[in-house]
């Protein structure tokens, strides 16, 4: 367990719908930032939360998160709808984001980037869940003054819509933690082991993500590389669990910076997040509420 560590976690919070390859669709709480800090709570982390949300956003489900010990000292309420998505997962194991072609979610995104706090120097680490460039670029800043190492995570749709200039940032972080789908957005026509080293060529460690195959890992300055397998899991949902693995990671490598040990660690997190529906096995307050059975590919929104 790590203790005594304080992390910020900044991100999104969000209203999730997500339908599972049996057809079953529920409404649950979600956003990477969520996610992250269950799972850097799972091993005794401190985490204060950088985030915002709108008047829509479950009482109940923030009344969850601080009964699971996550801080929210930064959270900004708006009027704006909070930010939402609509996922699908296949039988085949893939995963369809509808959100992502919806203008509505993009605004939603907008009103609700995360901006840093005024200080950042009582935090061991900052945790820069997918997010717009701009505004990881503001973190990375502020954590650069703070002298505070970055841990990051990507997302499809952002690296899709600002390829360069995240790639402009990857030299300041110390840890990225991307999908190997959002290396291959980000580096086209690289093969995986090779983007990983390219990446981790250009400044920090990268730990590139392959669920159920586990991770690649590549130390900074590609000075070495190994894989490591993920334990074996029953999946009953695998939303969240590649941004549980992240916030896991922080929280297990930032008191030790060994990279070998924590990613086993971390991907035992992930492991575990899958074994329950949404966020429920990290927090059973989080449990999600079924909404209607539909066949899959259909869509209610």
């Amino acid at each position: 367990m790590t203790t005594g560590l304080r992390i910020l976690i900044a991100g999104y919070l969000s209203l999730d719908e997500v339908t599972q390859a049996s057809g079953e669709t529920s409404r649950q709480a979600g956003g990477a930032a969520l996610y992250a800090a269950l799972g850097a709570r799972q091993l005794g982390a401190d985490v204060d939360l950088c985030v915002s949300i709108g008047d829509d956003f479950p009482a109940g489900w923030i009344d969850a998160l601080q009964g699971a010990g996550i801080e929210l000292p930064h959270v900004a309420r708006q009027s704006a709808p909070s930010r939402w998505t609509r996922i699908i997962h296949a039988a085949d194991g893939t995963r369809r984001s509808e959100h992502f072609a919806d203008p509505r979610w993009w605004e939603a995104g907008r009103d609700h980037a995360p901006r840093p706090p005024g200080e950042l120097s009582r935090y061991d680490a900052v945790v820069a869940c997918p997010m717009p460039s701009q505004a990881l670029g503001e973190f990375v800043e502020a954590a650069a003054r703070a002298e505070r190492p970055v841990i990051a995570d990507l997302s499809e749709a952002f690296v899709s819509q600002d390829r360069q200039s995240i790639l402009a940032l990857v030299p300041n972080l110390t840890v990225l933690a991307p999908s190997r789908e959002e290396t291959r957005l980000l580096l086209p026509g690289v093969d995986d082991d090779a983007a990983a080293r390219h990446l981790a060529a250009l400044g920090p460690a990268v730990v590139q993500k392959r669920g159920a195959e586990g991770a690649f890992c590549v130390e900074a300055g590609r000075a070495a590389a190994w894989s490591v397998l993920a334990p074996r899991a029953c999946v009953l949902d695998p939303t969240g669990a590649g941004d549980a693995t992240v916030g896991a990671l922080a929280a297990a490598w930032v008191g030790t910076r060994d990279l070998v040990a924590a990613v086993p660690v971390a991907l035992t997190v992930g492991t575990r997040t899958v074994s329950g529906h949404g966020a429920s096995a990290l927090c059973s307050a989080l449990a999600p509420e079924p909404i209607h059975r539909i066949s899959q590919g259909a869509s209610s929104r």
